[in-house]
């Protein structure tokens, strides 16, 4: 069965805190003690996020993070990728050469469901989580 990361779970758990927040920064601090997270794992996901364009943040006493403007516009699959975290059903439909490749039978139908799984995925709007 396919699992999402506890980094992916992090980060949506993340973004739908913000997106309650409106416009107000929220510190990951908080966040971390409101919703039982470990903030060192939590304060690299925010960073992924930020580097990804989905938050921005605030330095400074009153500080922290709040959504990107266009936050609405992300999908789960692009959480995944800012995030790191896409990753292949199986090794070999990566970078990987496989020794049976030649007559693998399988690469196809492996293809095909990844490719739904992601098309899936990316009919999930972030704000419909």
């Amino acid at each position: 069965m396919i699992s999402l990361s506890k980094k992916i779970e992090y980060g949506i758990v993340l973004i739908k805190y913000l997106s309650k927040k409106a416009d107000k920064p929220v510190s990951l601090s908080d966040v971390a003690a409101r919703m039982k997270l470990p903030y060192r794992f939590l304060s690299q996901i925010g960073i992924s996020l930020k580097n990804g364009g989905l938050v921005i943040s605030k330095e400074g006493k009153t500080g922290g993070y709040i959504l990107s403007k266009d936050w609405q516009k992300y999908n789960l699959y692009d959480l995944i990728v800012i995030l790191g975290e896409e990753k292949h059903l199986v090794d070999c439909l990566g970078n990987h050469s496989c020794p049976r490749e030649d007559e693998c039978q399988m690469k196809k139908v492996w293809l095909k469901i990844e490719d739904k799984i992601v098309k899936e995925f990316k009919k999930f709007k972030l704000k419909e989580l």
